[in-house]
């Protein structure tokens, strides 16, 4: 399990990845991945307790390859300095539910922010990545499988979506 790596800026966008070591050679694990999900949800949850009820909450997924952290990189100074994003696939209802749940104690804002890329898109900037980090295809096809458009229904305050583009 690696130690947390820095995070874009402003200091509150967590992804699963950052505890992750992703530049070696040695394969991740599943049990790996799920430390890292709970790792990123246990900072979730720290920093929306930090801030209170005037944080805003951006969940922001896609396919792997969509634009995520790009999208958070370009856009984190157009939104409030109380924000905290969470990146990751997070392709269905079922995956986004332990997310909104923390968003909901914690009675904040939430915005869900949907990286709406053609899988031919994020497979090829996938296929740029280097060692660990490029996500197989059969992985990538999967997340693609399961993805639900987000729904205000789920708890989400307002849902944006981005597709290439915009």
């Amino acid at each position: 399990m690696a130690e947390a790596r820095s995070t874009l800026s402003p200091p509150y966008c967590i992804d699963p990845d950052q505890f992750l070591d992703l530049s070696g050679a040695v394969p991740v694990g599943r049990e790996d991945v799920r430390a890292a999900w709970d790792q990123a949800y246990a900072l979730v949850t720290q920093r929306l307790t930090e801030l209170g009820a005037e944080a805003t909450f951006y969940l922001v997924f896609g396919l792997q390859g969509a634009g995520k952290s790009t999208w958070v990189a370009a856009n984190s100074l157009r939104f409030p300095p109380r924000a905290v994003y969470l990146s990751g696939p997070l392709p269905s209802r079922k995956h986004r539910e332990r997310a909104l749940a923390i968003v909901r104690d914690a009675g904040c804002r939430c915005v869900g922010v949907w990286i709406n890329e053609p899988f031919d898109v994020a497979f090829e900037r996938n296929a740029r990545r280097t060692g660990l980090a490029r996500i197989k295809e059969e992985a990538m096809r999967h997340v693609e499988q399961n993805l639900e458009p987000p729904s205000l229904e789920e708890g989400f305050h307002e849902v944006i979506e981005v597709r290439s583009g915009t």
